[in-house]
């Protein structure tokens, strides 16, 4: 596949995304916490003497985790009684109760604290650099409409073949983070020996 065929294929993509989003003003609410937050390695776990949770690796001031007491280095296990086996089941459980009181539970120096936040609303879509697409003309649009009818097999097969799920490439992202957490632990032996 040419580079310059590649480019063509995701400029159009991105134009034809744009042009469906163009206008459109509505916009969703969110819940947010406040953490910036990491997943836990077996070898943590086990340390921790637990078998789920996430740590919370920073607190935003003034945000609803350092409001509640929140700290860095506390192990998130649950928020409203939902388990926190990753970083994405507590993205999604905040996500999913924007301006709600909501009991977190964590382990902090090893023992066991529930702690209550009231979660903040923040627009989905909204980040702190608030990059906005500007409006395609309609002759762009038609343009890349134009592009990707006339693409041949061979690329759309090799775009098929990369249309991963986020679940998919969630799946793929964790499965590194765990070949690499052994492979720290394998490094860590070693440098024992």
């Amino acid at each position: 596949m040419r580079t310059d065929r590649v480019l063509v294929v995701l400029v159009a993509a991105a134009a034809l995304a744009v042009a469906g989003t163009a206008g459109d003003s509505a916009k969703t609410a969110s819940g947010w916490l406040g953490v910036l937050t990491d997943n836990l390695s077996e070898p943590m776990l086990t340390a921790l003497n637990i078998d789920h949770g996430v740590l919370v690796t920073d607190v935003t001031a003034e945000s609803p985790a350092a409001k509640a007491g929140l700290q860095a280095g506390d192990v998130i296990v649950s928020l409203d009684g939902q388990k926190t086996g990753d970083v994405s089941d507590l993205r999604l459980a905040v996500r999913a109760r924007p301006d709600k009181k909501v009991v977190i539970a964590i382990r902090r120096r090893g023992k066991d604290k529930k702690l209550t936040a009231t979660l903040e609303t923040r627009e989905l879509g909204e980040h702190t650099l608030n990059f906005q697409w500007p409006a395609m003309p309609e002759q762009a649009v038609r343009e890349a409409r134009r592009a990707l009818s006339n693409l041949g097999p061979d690329i759309k097969k090799g775009l098929e073949r990369y249309d991963g799920t986020l679940d998919s490439l969630r799946e793929q992202v964790m499965e590194l983070r765990r070949e690499l957490d052994s492979l720290r632990v394998e490094v860590q032996k070693r440098a024992k020996r």
